[in-house]
């Protein structure tokens, strides 16, 4: 506004000055030649008028010109700094004769203004350098307007000035114009571009239409009106105190409000275009859809959900290089953060740094949905979490509405990661959060300090809070490349392992509080693509908890009516045990574990094996030796026998194969075939000593005459309360599952 101020001003003066000398000739070419050979001698630039031209001097002083054009800077390339459709004013005579400019009437009609800053610095807008030679000698000399000491060309020609060189003048030319008044100003349908040769950037705002008013210098100067940017009518209202401070660079207070269907904003505070700090207030921000703003501002992130309607209220500060923002309380998606931040222009690359606290923080808004349908990327609108299957329900089946971007056979999600907008600055962040999720996964309060360099985002996580527990660890996500690098490193706490396996893995097979420890690291362009490269290693320790599905005790009573049965799965059956231990590695996606360890009052368990994550399937050897359950009394409700009743007993492996949600069970028969003398002594020991063990002894006693696959089988057949296979009188046989 300052330059816009100045640009007019010093056409009125050119103007004013010229209708003095022609106040005995006004023959319309002689005005035209007088006018153009003054703005020559003032500026250096110029001015041709095309048009008609009108002057009159009684009752008032009016001037019309048409078909304006100002040239650029001499040697400047481009198009003419300005052109006016038409030019009207009007000045009350007798004011003026007593040194008082009164603008009544001052319209600029179809003007197009170009900024342009060619290669080597130049500006189509700088005036001073010829300014100072053709007037700095008579600067004290001219008359001011109501007791001023200069006039008001010359004052504009000073603005641009440094403040070093123009600071002793320009209180001087400012005080030539304390008479100036503005009525009726207006700017119909102008246009300004703004061009820099340098870097070959350039801009327009369109359709500019604005009203001044301005009683004096000492008071407010007020513009309303609109205009038209990257397509977007804005409309704007905004008040200057004192006017002066645009002519002398003193500080100033300012307020502002616009409105488009991008934002609705409102600033009120303190411009100084010659202080450090140019801009300094509070800003209150509203939109429909902060994805689009951006946009808008020419800052589009990348393509994808999330980032809606939001509202910012800050005190900020506005420099050359950048903005700072304090007492930031901000509302996007659904969240909220406060704090503050600070952003700089650096030279290669933008610089964020931040220290917000976020109520909750829902990644899910901000990932692809499942289905790979895109989630209105346009507007940015999304649900607050994304869709997780219910419980029970196979999250390998797609739904049947919408096509599936996961793979079909193991529902890990196939759809594109999008990390590109970790390269579009640097930032240091110090973030506590209240909540966080990130797909199924929970997480309490937690302080998170995260750094992003040349799109490398290095997470730490010093406190979280979560199922039950705490923890800390450390994550870091590679995106300087087009497939994106997980790696992650977390230690945790007295969790409750239940609902965080069912939550992350959808497994809910195993209760207990306990400590976990892992780290694995992961490249790819998707979910699945992370899966299958997963390498790493973990542990577990889990102490008073129950595996969910099966109930080995009752099992094992169930030998006291001679049969292994009731190996069904079972959602409402579970075995309690003391503690649990197992480690285990992961290459390629095989997660592998030969150490796992079970005690429990009805069993010890030992085993070990492999889990495939990318395809969601078990296969795992587990060794259970089942103890003995004392006679009842034939109590075939009781559920519990003392410690000291119970023998050794039943040790037979058992595999678990399939996939992990629903897996089966069932007796290794491969593994029994190769040491078939060890089950044999197991069962001697343990059936011999409970009820129904009478029912096995014809069986054990052929072991030592018939072959070994035949004594295998009657042996588990008699356990199943079976005759031996092949029996004449029943026909039955032992079926067992393939062993691969």
């Amino acid at each position: 506004m300052r330059i816009v101020f100045y640009g007019l001003m010093s056409l009125l003066a050119l103007i004013l000055g010229a209708g003095a000398f022609l106040y005995m000739a006004l023959p319309t070419d002689f005005v035209r030649g007088e006018i153009t050979s003054i703005v020559r001698e003032r500026t250096g630039r110029i001015l041709t008028v095309s048009g008609p031209v009108s002057i009159s001097l009684y009752p008032d002083v009016t001037v019309d010109l048409a078909d304006v054009t100002l040239s650029p800077p001499e040697g400047m390339r481009g198009e003419a700094f300005l052109t006016v459709r038409t030019l009207g004013l009007k000045v009350p005579l007798w004011p003026l004769l007593r040194q008082q400019l009164i603008v009544e009437r001052f319209i600029l009609d179809q003007p197009v203004i170009s900024f342009r800053t060619d290669k080597t610095g130049r500006r189509s807008w700088d005036f001073g350098s010829v300014a100072e030679a053709a007037g700095a000698g008579a600067a004290n000399d001219t008359p001011a307007l109501r007791g001023g000491k200069a006039d008001a060309g010359t004052a504009a020609n000073t603005a641009t000035l440094p403040a070093s060189k123009a600071t002793s003048s320009t209180r001087t030319r400012v005080d030539a114009l304390a008479g100036l008044q503005l009525g009726d100003v207006r700017i119909n349908h102008g246009t300004l571009h703004v061009t820099d040769d340098r870097t070959g950037a350039s801009d327009e705002v369109t359709d500019i239409s604005l009203q001044l008013a301005l009683a004096s210098l000492k008071g407010a100067v007020k513009a309303d009106g609109s205009l038209t940017w990257m397509g977007e009518p804005i409309a704007l209202n905004t008040e200057i105190s004192p006017a002066e401070g645009l002519l002398t660079g003193a500080p100033v207070t300012t307020t502002a409000a616009l409105h488009s269907s991008k934002a609705d904003g409102t600033f009120k505070g303190r411009l100084g275009l010659n202080e450090p700090t140019l801009l300094v207030g509070k800003l209150d921000l509203k939109t429909g859809s902060l994805r689009e703003l951006l946009r808008w501002l020419r800052h589009a992130l990348p393509p994808g959900p999330g980032f809606g309607a939001a509202t910012i209220s800050a005190d900020i500060g506005v420099t050359a290089k950048g903005l700072k923002a304090t007492n930031v309380a901000a509302v996007a998606d659904g969240m909220t953060a406060k704090g503050s931040l600070a952003f700089e222009q650096a030279a290669a690359k933008p610089m964020l740094t931040a220290d917000l606290s976020i109520d909750r923080l829902d990644l899910n808004t901000y990932l692809p949905p499942k289905d790979g349908a895109p989630k209105d990327a346009g507007t940015g609108s999304a649900p607050a979490t994304a869709a997780v299957p219910a419980p029970g329900k196979d999250a390998s089946k797609p739904e049947p509405e919408a096509p599936a971007a996961n793979d079909p056979a193991t529902g890990w999600s196939a759809a594109p990661i999008n990390v590109s907008a970790l390269r579009l600055a640097d930032a240091e962040l110090a973030l506590t959060l209240g909540a966080l999720q990130f797909q199924s996964i929970k997480v309490g309060r937690s302080v998170v300090a995260a750094t992003l360099k040349d799109g490398s985002l290095h997470t730490r996580f010093s406190e979280l809070a979560l199922y039950g527990g705490k923890g800390s660890g450390t994550v870091v996500v590679d995106g300087s490349k087009p497939a994106p690098r997980i790696d992650a490193n977390f230690a945790l706490k007295s969790v409750q392992v239940q609902p965080l396996l069912l939550d992350a893995a959808g497994l809910n097979r195993l209760a207990g509080r306990g400590n976990l420890t892992f780290a694995f690291v992961g490249s790819g362009r998707s979910q699945r693509d992370i899966v299958r490269t997963l390498m790493g290693q973990g542990r577990m320790e889990l102490a008073d908890g129950s595996v969910i599905g099966y109930d080995v005790p009752q099992m094992v009573r169930g030998l006291q009516n001679g049969n292994l049965g009731n190996w069904q799965d079972n959602p409402a059956a579970k075995t309690a045990f003391s503690s649990l231990t197992a480690s285990s590695t992961i290459t390629n996606g095989i997660m592998a574990s030969d150490d796992l360890n079970l005690v429990s009052p009805a069993l010890h368990l030992t085993g070990g094996g492999k889990a495939d994550l990318p395809a969601r399937t078990l296969d795992y050897t587990l060794k259970p030796q089942i103890l003995a359950v004392a006679d009842t009394a034939g109590d075939a409700t009781a559920t519990d026998a003392p410690a000291a009743e119970l023998a050794p007993g039943l040790s037979l492996p058992v595999r678990v194969t399939g996939p992990w949600a629903h897996p089966k069970i069932a007796v290794d028969l491969g593994a029994i075939a190769k040491n078939p003398a060890a089950a044999v002594n197991a069962v001697k020991q343990a059936l011999g000593k409970i009820k129904g063990g009478d029912k096995v002894q014809e069986a054990v006693a052929k072991l030592a005459a018939s072959k070994e696959g035949k004594a295998i089988g009657d042996l588990l057949g008699g356990l199943l309360g079976k005759k031996p296979a092949g029996d004449a009188a029943t026909g039955i046989g032992l079926q067992a599952e393939p062993v691969q």
